[in-house]
């Protein structure tokens, strides 16, 4: 996966200590610990850090790692 994939496991490490190891593609934000809170500020810390807004679909807890990382590339290539 390009590097929305590397940011937002980047950030996922980083902001909410999900371990490197424990980040998958075909895992869920759920699978990996985050709340609704954590998925507010997720949204929050990729809009600062990419300046895109990402749909509600994907920040939700059912939505995994490969999909919110394709709708960042898609977002970005749009901008």
């Amino acid at each position: 996966m390009p590097d929305s994939y590397d940011t937002l496991r980047s950030i996922l490490t980083g902001a909410f200590r999900v371990p490197e190891d424990a980040i998958r593609p075909e895992l869920t934000l759920e699978q990996l610990d985050l709340d609704s809170l954590a998925l507010t500020e997720l949204v929050l810390v990729l809009h600062e850090r990419l300046g895109v807004r990402i749909d509600g679909a994907y920040a939700s807890r059912t939505a995994t790692v490969g999909q919110v990382a394709g709708h960042l590339d898609a977002l970005r290539a749009n901008a």
